[in-house]
């Protein structure tokens, strides 16, 4: 991935795939195999979310009742770790992920906050579950698993999706970063979910092969999601997120024509 643009600062094969980390621009960014963007950090501010894709995840703000405790299956990087903490620096974070490169890369070149409320596990999401206490139940539940190859087959899978619905709290939202262009379309496995968590909302990701669903135990409240223009512009400017885009992308891809015309006239 070098060229005239972009300085390597790391690079080595790492668990029998290429990882590198690329300066460029402002940014510094981590790549797998050679070409997969996997995260991008802007380096005069790290909280920044700069994948379109990270965005979209974080529609789900609009309709969190709290943010008090929050599951990550997938570290990466950890840009949505420093995200959410600098947003939400009491809330308790735990962050999973089964490669122990991974998390000293995320620490050594990715500035991933060092804070009591954060705790990083090296584990499969699988044995997370089995190892956390039961009683925990967590307001989101944000699945972000990939690599160079697609969606990880054992955590997109229907047993694994029934353990994040047993630790979900009531009002809590599992969200998910689905790849449109692998060979399992995002929308099949979306209705896999549906049995499990029936609320939910599908967003594509314009001109990106993601797809992110939102799912939870109750139907989305879109009272809160058609908020007032002012108010949508007051969330762009504090979380630097394109809310009233992505509400126009929630309701053209989940509403009725006649659903829509009926939330812009409540307005």
């Amino acid at each position: 991935m070098t060229d005239s643009q972009h300085i390597s600062v790391y690079r080595e094969f790492c668990e029998n795939r290429l990882v590198e980390i690329l300066d460029g621009k402002g940014t510094r960014s981590l790549y797998f195999g050679g070409q997969y963007l996997q995260s991008r950090m802007a380096l005069h501010a790290p909280h920044l979310l700069l994948l379109p894709y990270t965005h979209y995840m974080m529609f789900s703000l609009l309709l969190a009742r709290k943010i008090e405790r929050v599951l990550l299956i997938g570290l990466g990087a950890g840009s949505l770790v420093r995200f959410l903490h600098h947003h939400f620096p009491t809330c308790v974070i735990d962050a999973v992920d089964n490669s122990e490169r991974i998390i000293k890369l995320a620490k050594g070149y990715f500035q991933l906050p060092t804070s009591h409320a954060i705790r990083v596990h090296c584990l499969d999401g699988n044995r997370f579950f089995e190892v956390a206490e039961p009683e925990i139940e967590y307001d989101m539940i944000l699945l972000d698993a990939f690599d160079e190859t697609g969606m990880a087959t054992h955590i997109y899978a229907e047993p694994f999706i029934r353990s994040c619905a047993t630790f979900l709290a009531s009002g809590g939202l599992l969200i998910s970063n689905l790849w449109s262009g692998g060979t399992r379309p995002a929308q099949d496995f979306d209705a896999e979910l549906a049995p499990i968590l029936p609320g939910g909302l599908l967003l594509p990701v314009p001109e990106r092969g993601n797809v992110i669903s939102i799912r939870s135990h109750h139907q989305p409240d879109w009272r809160r999601i058609c908020r007032g223009k002012e108010q949508l512009l007051q969330l762009e400017k504090h979380y630097h997120i394109d809310f009233p885009q992505m509400v126009k992308v929630a309701m053209r891809h989940n509403l009725s024509i006649g659903q829509r015309l009926a939330r812009l006239f409540s307005l």
